[in-house]
């Protein structure tokens, strides 16, 4: 190959100036040759930060004064790193709060991203490598002010009344509202990240008390007079059933007991109107 084919050589890394950035970091775990990582992570987030820099997003000064300050922060609030084990996890953190006072994405972008991977991890076999990209429940909406906001979809979502008028009144008549049961089920199921759990106050239907709703894949169905934790089950038992089969199933026998429906599109009667039948309108 003659020398005017040949590709451009790349420009070697100035080691000096690596070597100027490494000490403008406050406290960074390193030895002779660099910077020492003990996880992978921590070496990816360096990087991350590196290459962020490098980009032009923010100076290398400021990624200094960013750190140092999360650094302060995290002393402050009691949790001084002083034998450097959680030095990277701080690192983390302030690249975060950079990128967002940068606008380079959000605060709920940032959470809708870290729910993703933990729902890949908790829904991936053992031995399996993690993938994101296999999710489809991911959904990025552009909000008012034009940011765009990737949030993680719910499968379900579980609203339950306790206070009001009526429900969870003990003193005027009403039973206690099995408010903790609601919550244990929900975490000791793991169901966090697929359904999502509302502590509400007035749901309506206010003559039934102790009222829940439940939606699943859009369809509402609801439920009267929960009142013990063995009803609270049943409803969860429900979504687990529907969330392995993949549709909506209607509620089986002993929680159809105390279901109801409290929008009326399902028995809307829809009048035929007959050909002799005239409709008139009046315009004002």
């Amino acid at each position: 190959m003659s020398q005017a084919n040949q590709p451009p050589a790349e420009t070697p890394p100035n080691r000096s100036s690596n070597v100027d950035k490494i000490a403008a970091l406050p406290r960074l775990p390193r030895d002779e040759d660099g910077p020492v990582f003990a996880e992978p992570w921590q070496a990816q987030a360096f990087a991350l930060a590196v290459k962020l820099s490098e980009r032009g997003h923010f100076t290398w000064s400021e990624w200094a004064a960013a750190l140092a300050s999360e650094l302060e922060r995290a002393a402050a609030q009691g949790d001084p790193d002083l034998d450097g084990s959680r030095y990277f996890h701080h690192w983390l953190a302030a690249l975060e709060r950079l990128v967002v006072e940068k606008g380079l994405t959000s605060l709920d972008s940032l959470a809708a991203r870290k729910d993703a991977w933990e729902d890949a991890y908790l829904h991936t076999p053992h031995g399996s490598p993690v993938e994101l990209g296999a999710l489809s429940n991911r959904q990025v909406v552009i909000r008012a002010d034009g940011r765009a906001v990737e949030i993680l979809q719910r499968r379900a979502h579980v609203s339950y009344c306790f206070s009001g008028c009526c429900c969870g009144r003990t003193d005027r008549g009403y039973a206690a509202v099995p408010t903790d049961a609601y919550k244990e089920e929900w975490l000791r199921r793991k169901l966090r990240k697929i359904v999502h759990l509302t502590k509400a106050a007035c749901l309506g239907p206010c003559a039934l008390a102790n009222v829940a709703s439940l939606v699943f894949d859009g369809r509402a169905i609801w439920f009267h007079s929960v009142d013990t934790p063995s009803q609270v089950r049943l409803i969860f038992d429900h979504v687990e059933m529907m969330i392995s089969a993949d549709r909506f199933i209607p509620p089986p026998p002993d929680l159809a007991a105390f279901a109801f429906n409290f929008y009326d599109w399902e028995n809307r009667h829809v009048p035929t109107c007959d050909r002799n039948d005239r409709v008139e309108l009046q315009v004002e």
